[in-house]
């Protein structure tokens, strides 16, 4: 499902999503703080999970990686990251991540994974432009999306339901020359 990216003085790695890694997706999935951000709703199934990473497998247009974190010690897998809906004719795809581990959340590995597949997509995979879709509630989500450089595009409004509620659903997204401004910048400031 795609190479393996590694970044961040090593703390970070990403590697391709395997069978192997359905028991921890599907936890993770199922996971209430996860699962309200999430656009198919839980709970999810081993044998679900299972039915679509064959599909994806397959499919041809989407890479989904595991995030690997190194915060003392050993390795843990905290959640995934990936490219969906992607079309090469357009050089589009669509960003997707879930940490899964809370005690990844708030230390940068979102950020940093993020980075090592916007690189990767933008470098390797040869796109244009990446997008995403998130829940306009989701104020932690937006900010990490806006400290990578997406930019707001619009709002589909009452787009999708959550807990039998319409929500709005924020569309955000990022060119390939933007990225690599900003890659510029982040390679300047360690310099």
């Amino acid at each position: 499902m795609g190479p393996s990216l590694t970044g961040t003085l090593g703390r970070v790695r990403l590697r391709p999503l395997a069978a192997e890694d359905a028991d921890a997706v599907v936890r993770w999935r199922n996971e209430p703080s996860v699962a309200q951000q999430m656009f198919s709703p839980p709970p999810v199934s081993r044998e679900a999970h299972l039915r679509w990473f064959e599909r994806a497998r397959v499919g041809g247009d989407r890479e989904e990686f595991i995030i690997l974190w190194r915060a003392s010690g050993a390795e843990a897998a905290v959640g995934t990251i990936g490219l969906s809906h992607i079309e090469p004719q357009h050089g589009r795809a669509e960003y997707g991540i879930l940490i899964g581990d809370p005690s990844a959340r708030g230390q940068g590995v979102a950020r940093a994974a993020s980075e090592l597949l916007l690189d990767y997509a933008f470098g390797p995979r040869g796109l244009e432009r990446v997008y995403l879709q998130a829940f306009a509630d989701n104020a932690a989500a937006l900010q990490l999306y806006v400290r990578l450089g997406f930019v707001r595009e619009g709002v589909l409004r009452r787009h999708a339901r959550r807990d039998g509620e319409p929500r709005d659903v924020v569309v955000m997204g990022i060119l390939k020359d933007e990225w690599l401004g900003r890659a510029r910048e982040r390679t300047d400031d360690e310099a």
